[in-house]
């Protein structure tokens, strides 16, 4: 197999480019290195330490629309932590940032820690059960 570095980065349809930006630049101490529109629409590329992540909305993109992880596409963004104090840390920095999460819950793969974006995207923090 070819080697690889990761994943470099995802982007997201999003109803509000500036909102997300926002959102994910607070979220993951994070900055804005791209703010630009062009034949598709407008778009963001932020990035932290932890990741990058791009933003867009499409032409056809409705305001009004609000992701569904039942419909075809990406389910939820899956942000690794070393381990269950490093949740406690992201719940902490959750609670600062005023977003709306689970509790911290546990089951055979390790802990979880779960959230939602502006348009409703969800991201899990999660801890390996071996962390």
């Amino acid at each position: 197999m070819p080697s690889a570095q990761g994943i470099g980065h995802i982007m997201l349809t999003v109803t509000d480019v500036g909102r997300s930006a926002d959102f994910y630049n607070r979220l993951l101490d994070g900055q804005t290195l791209v703010s630009a529109s062009d034949e598709t629409g407008p778009l963001a590329v932020c990035a932290g330490p932890v990741l990058m992540v791009g933003f867009r909305t499409h032409q056809a993109t409705d305001d009004k629309d609000e992701f569904d992880p039942a419909r075809v596409g990406l389910d939820h963004i899956g942000i690794h932590v070393e381990s269950r104090a490093e949740l406690e840390d992201w719940r902490r920095r959750l609670d600062e940032q005023g977003v709306l999460h689970s509790a911290i819950v546990e089951d055979q793969l390790g802990a979880h820690l779960n959230a939602k974006d502006p348009d409703n995207i969800a991201i899990e923090f999660f801890a390996t059960s071996e962390s």
